[in-house]
């Protein structure tokens, strides 16, 4: 079972979704490393280095779980006393020691242990080797999977050729099963080939006219119908909130389906707090309910190329497949009026 870093990874990046507008570091509390604002994951969301700002209600409700006093504080002090009781608590469940230590040096210590965790899961010997060694052995071990999967080999190849490989090698499958031919083309056309085709195929399923339209407006169309078709499934009210709300709602109620699947209780947790314990008992199911569709038409693969619902390009996307939708392009299918909103929040 594939396992990756549950609480520091995956819920600030998945959850956070387009909802991540602003640079904020709680109280500037920095790594030792690189000597930048550490990231903090905030109620399900991605607080710090590129993280969101939370509102007030949130934040005096988080305060009052932990028993901290809010009275006479502003919004940074309640954050910062959050933060370093979140941290202590999830070191302790670590086993690390906590005792004379600040924030910032137990959420290295915190994120050390997780990334350990995951390069224990993938068979990559952790002893000596601190955050950086790991996360640069995590990802060619993973691309080596991956490579291994689409009968690619992987000897004696570095991060970036097997990265390219595996992209070609996922494109020509990709093609493959919606009938495009392959022959003499490059990734880039025939990315977009595939995103044409992807987008005609969910469209006619949908009912949607494609007819002398823009592809890209295609896209955006395919997108919205299908987020407020899952939202109504799930029995999710979509009046007066906008496309990126409504999918938000519908991941999370995902995650909360599964959870329960999995027998695992949801009573007072987070999103967040469900993807942590999912994570442990069924990583592939989680990953299957993160990457698939319910926000749109496109075409991803992990660290590589990703098409989105306004094309193709390059982004961050799971395990290649149809049907997902990065952050770049759902903020590129809101109007106006919503992006600006948005990015308010």
């Amino acid at each position: 079972m594939k396992k990756t870093v549950a609480g520091l990874a995956i819920a600030g990046a998945m959850l956070a979704g387009g909802y991540a507008t602003a640079a904020f570091a709680a109280d500037g509390a920095t790594t030792a490393e690189t000597d930048k604002p550490l990231s903090w994951i905030f109620n399900g969301k991605e607080i710090g280095h590129r993280g969101f700002i939370p509102d007030s209600e949130t934040i005096l409700e988080r305060a009052k779980e932990f028993g901290i006093e809010t009275k006479g504080k502003d919004a940074q002090e309640l954050i910062k006393e959050i933060r370093a009781a979140e941290t202590k608590k999830e070191a302790k469940e670590l086993g690390i020691k906590t005792d004379g230590k600040e924030t910032a040096e137990l959420m290295e210590e915190v994120l050390l242990a997780k990334v350990k965790e995951e390069a224990e899961a993938l068979g990559i010997k952790t002893s000596g080797k601190d955050v950086q060694a790991l996360r640069e052995e995590i990802p060619l071990t993973k691309l080596t999977e991956q490579a291994k999967e689409l009968g690619v080999s992987a000897e004696g190849k570095d991060a970036e050729t097997l990265l390219e490989e595996i992209q070609a090698a996922s494109l020509n499958k990709q093609a493959n099963d919606l009938g495009i031919s392959t022959e003499g083309k490059d990734l880039q056309t025939l990315s977009q080939e595939i995103f044409t085709a992807s987008v005609k195929k969910q469209a006619e399923k949908l009912g949607i006219a494609i007819e002398g339209r823009d592809i890209r407006e295609v896209a955006r169309e395919v997108a919205s119908e299908t987020v407020k078709k899952e939202a109504k499934e799930l029995g999710i009210t979509i009046d007066g909130k906008y496309l990126q709300q409504i999918a938000q709602e519908v991941k999370e109620k995902k995650i909360a389906n599964l959870a329960n699947e999995l027998g695992i209780s949801t009573k007072d947790k987070t999103a967040a707090d469900l993807i942590t314990e999912i994570e442990d008992k069924d990583s592939d199911k989680l990953q299957d309910v993160l990457e698939e569709g319910s926000q749109g038409v496109g075409v991803g693969m992990k660290g590589g190329h990703v098409t989105g619902f306004n094309g193709p390009g390059k982004g961050r996307g799971g395990k290649f497949h149809e049907g997902g939708m990065g952050q770049k392009g759902f903020m590129d299918g809101q109007n106006e009026a919503e992006q600006t909103s948005a990015g308010t929040l």
